[in-house]
């Protein structure tokens, strides 16, 4: 069953829902009273989704969690999120700080995929040479990018092979979310004790509202404004019908477009153009947000409501992926998900932290534990762990993390591309992986390359190490 045929009983959907959403509520009871999760900060989500696994058809039985139902879920959440992403502002923040952190950003992908695919080589030359060699590009899609286009990718690739493709990445995901937050949570901490953050001078800095996850203390923030009267319509709910709106028209495009390729004898790339779903939609979104501001009416979109709606989306996601986890999947696949997990991490770690010292002149270590969280998890995570070290979010990380994430989606366009060379053009032969693997490392020199000469890199960082 592909996600986009919609094949999905509406008792099941209805039903879904409710236990993700009671699991979201258990989650935040967990980190309301539960000190271990207020010490690593682990998202409410996490919690949720790891309870639903326990709870579902893999462990205990309670619950009756499909994985392949799930999965679908997360293909469709991802779309939103990306059209969220369109809709909420017109224009992007172009400077040093966000380019250089899609030039970092960009670096992360192409050496995750790198690692992935050369311990995938060992393993097919020594102990599994029957193995997936495209498994080890699941790593930037589920580190670097996130469950939904881990799930969504993977599953198209099960078609060359990839046996249960979809969940694998699916795995991947969910273990970097605990790098992100627990290894996260540990360098906050030393860096707190080594005075490398600018804000926080101590443990003791940090809120009780942080940690606890609930607004107690402070004044509650501000979610959006009301853009249209109640008495016409809900504000949300005109902002939901935009969504709802731009995703129809996504379905639209895409069923049109691959209808044509189907006449025109290209059958067997229509679920490639289906799995770049989420890029579609937000070109879509995009186009929408152009009409909308040249003919002066883009006033009707709140950010703040966008942006609130976005996190949601995520939730939900999140919630979904990890309780999707199949357990015959990871005893499948546990060689290769230990050793491409633990050669993620470390080279996502030193990387960031090698280049954070080199490209930016101000508050490092903010950027760098925001950068490490979502090239490990999601933009979430990232902004999660700035909090603790940016309370009221003063400095630019968190912005430039925002933007910097915008303009290194359409500058990494061509490493998806090149992350599907080996299936769609050299039917997925060994010989595709290491044309692939060479045409990476390229890619890899030549962003380097540009980041130096345009003058945002430098090779000797200043000041003190």
């Amino acid at each position: 069953m592909q996600p986009w045929d919609l094949d999905v009983n509406l008792k099941s959907v209805v039903i879904d829902f409710t236990l993700l959403s009671i699991l979201l509520v258990v989650g935040t009871v967990f980190r309301r009273y539960g000190r271990i999760f207020q010490k690593y900060l682990i998202p409410n989500n996490i919690t949720g989704g790891l309870i639903g696994l326990v709870l579902g058809q893999q462990m205990i039985g309670l619950i009756d969690f499909d994985s392949i139902r799930l999965g679908q879920y997360v293909y469709h959440l991802l779309a939103l999120t990306f059209i969220v992403l369109g809709l909420r502002q017109s224009k992007t923040k172009w400077g040093k700080g966000p380019v250089s952190k899609s030039f970092i950003e960009l670096s992360c992908y192409i050496t995750q995929a790198m690692v992935g695919l050369s311990i995938a080589f060992v393993l097919i030359y020594t102990i599994k040479p029957d193995l997936f060699a495209g498994i080890g590009f699941m790593l930037p899609l589920s580190f670097g990018m996130g469950p939904g286009i881990a799930y969504t990718m993977g599953q198209s690739w099960e078609k060359y092979g990839f046996e249960n493709g979809g969940l694998v990445g699916i795995t991947f995901a969910v273990i970097g979310f605990f790098v992100a937050y627990f290894v996260g949570a540990i360098i906050i901490n030393r860096g707190i004790r080594n005075g490398e953050t600018a804000l926080i001078e101590s443990h003791d800095a940090i809120s009780n509202d942080v940690r606890i996850g609930v607004v107690k203390d402070n004044d509650p923030g501000i979610a959006g404004y009301l853009t249209l009267s109640n008495e016409a319509i809900e504000p949300l709910a005109f902002q939901l019908s935009l969504i709802g709106g731009v995703y129809f028209l996504t379905y639209l495009f895409i069923s049109f477009i691959t209808g044509m390729m189907a006449k025109a004898g290209l059958k067997d790339f229509v679920d490639t153009v289906w799995s770049f779903h989420f890029v579609i939609a937000l070109l879509v979104a995009l186009a929408v947000r152009f009409l909308m501001d040249k003919t002066h009416k883009s006033y009707l979109i709140d950010r703040g409501l966008m942006t609130r709606l976005s996190g949601a989306f995520v939730d939900y996601l999140i919630v979904a992926s990890i309780a999707a986890i199949s357990i015959a999947v990871v005893w499948q696949y546990w060689i290769e998900i230990l050793f491409m997990s633990l050669g993620a991490g470390l080279v996502t770690y030193f990387l960031i932290r090698y280049t954070a010292k080199r490209a930016f002149d101000d508050y490092p270590f903010e950027r760098f534990i925001g950068i490490f969280g979502e090239m490990t998890g999601t933009i979430n995570s990232g902004l999660v762990l700035i909090r603790v070290t940016d309370p009221e979010f003063s400095t630019p990380a968190a912005e430039d993390l925002a933007y910097g994430g915008g303009i290194a989606l359409f500058m990494g366009f061509p490493l998806l591309i090149l992350l599907n060379l080996p299936m769609v053009y050299f039917n997925n032969s060994l010989k595709g992986y290491w044309i692939t693997f060479g045409l990476i490392w390229v890619y890899l020199l030549v962003l380097w390359l540009v980041w130096y000469l345009i003058g945002y890199f430098r090779f000797k960082p200043k000041g003190p190490q």
